[in-house]
């Protein structure tokens, strides 16, 4: 049965042309005129869609002082590095005129529920989960049930989460669902990509599948020698329909920000727009002849590394990012006896889901709510068992 997935007027399908999709996610490093230009760039390159990222520090984070340990970020504070990357809510609905002008689809990630509401509102075609937030099961539900079509990354997840991630979105009413493989490495290597998990993905969960792509550098310790097209381009020959890259304008400038600490936080895995055409050229070249040409040996050996093997498991690297999941933790004080209440909906309640790891599973928000405390606990502690009443207490 051929398997299909649409977003507004367009079907993605296998006899389909690929679905590109850029993200600016924070590399219009606070300017809106430079947001826009990605946008206009990524048009102009060939891409379907742009994606943005629809979070504040205080939806996605608390100010926590918290640092992700073993990723690129590590010596970043996360509360202020995402009070520095977020993109401007009220940037939406201008971005989403300059996409109009410029022929691609506009939507966005949203990291809490009210970044859901908040898109439904602006008329996004779709909603994007983002590989962090596969465990935000409070989160997913909301999503489905909003009844729009949902793309949804894997990196980072085994197979049980995302089992259960699939799980929870067709049981709260998705019905349109597309799984993108993906390894957040940031950057990941080539011999990290195991593209021969699309099509077991595709099959196995009956979806439209593709590819969310964090591999850049032929040299990941040194960040040299960038080979942005290849592991989409062989992704296409796996039966990827979806791609999915970051995009910005100027690498290096990206790259002394960052050295500086004062942005560029994705830098190391995201194309420049030449970048981005070449890919895509190459990817309708292929569907058009079934030919690829490669024209220098690195290239041809990236190629081969990005096939590896079907693999439902977090790499070493993935490993780390993990560190910066959201989990459940306690955003204002309480005292022991006093009730738990879940903060996501409304924003005023005393425990969240928000990154980063460390506090108990998003799965077990049910359970808690409602429950009592069984000791004064101080906002900023991640939440744990110990904390909650047990049944009949």
């Amino acid at each position: 049965m051929k398997r299909t997935f649409t977003i507004a007027d367009r079907e993605i399908a296998e006899d389909k042309p690929t679905y590109i999709i850029a993200e600016v996610s924070c590399n219009h490093e606070g300017d809106f005129d430079e947001a826009r230009k990605i946008i206009e760039a990524a048009a102009a390159a060939g891409a379907d869609a742009v994606k943005l990222q629809t979070y504040t520090a205080d939806t996605i984070s608390r100010n926590f002082g918290t640092r992700p340990k073993g990723t690129i970020w590590e010596s970043l504070d996360l509360y202020k590095l995402y009070d520095k990357a977020h993109t401007p809510w009220n940037w939406t609905k201008d971005l989403m005129s300059v996409a109009k002008d410029n022929g691609v689809h506009f939507f966005s990630s949203p990291f809490d529920e009210t970044a859901v509401d908040f898109l439904v509102d602006a008329g996004v075609p779709v909603l994007k989960v983002a590989s962090f937030e596969v465990v935000d099961t409070k989160l997913l539900e909301h999503m489905a049930q909003t009844g729009l079509p949902i793309i949804m990354s894997n990196g980072m997840t085994d197979f049980l989460e995302m089992d259960e991630s699939v799980r929870v979105l067709r049981d709260h009413g998705a019905k349109d669902l597309a799984l993108l493989h993906c390894n957040s490495g940031y950057p990941a290597a080539f011999s990290e990509a195991n593209l021969k998990t699309i099509p077991v993905i595709a099959d196995m969960f009956d979806v439209v599948a593709g590819l969310s792509d964090h591999t850049l550098f032929a040299d990941t310790e040194n960040y040299a020698d960038p080979l942005a097209h290849v592991t989409p381009v062989e992704a296409v020959k796996f039966g990827a329909r979806i791609i999915e890259l970051h995009l910005m304008l100027d690498r290096a400038h990206a790259r002394s920000l960052f050295d500086k600490k004062e942005g560029g936080y994705d830098w190391p895995f995201s194309r420049e727009p030449q970048e981005l055409k070449k890919m895509i050229d190459m990817i309708r070249r292929y569907e058009k002849t079934g030919e690829i040409d490669y024209e220098t040996e690195a290239e041809r050996n990236a190629a081969a590394a990005t096939h590896g093997r079907v693999c439902f498991e977090p790499t070493a690297k993935e490993m780390n990012s993990r560190n910066i999941r959201p989990s459940l933790w306690v955003v204002e004080d309480i005292k022991q006896g006093e009730v738990f209440d879940f903060a996501a909906k409304t924003r005023k309640g005393n425990f969240d889901s928000i990154r980063p790891a460390g506090g108990m599973h998003i799965r077990f928000t049910d359970f808690v709510q409602g429950r009592q405390a069984t000791r004064d606990i101080k906002a900023g502690e991640p939440l744990s068992w110990d904390m909650v009443s047990s049944v009949g207490d």
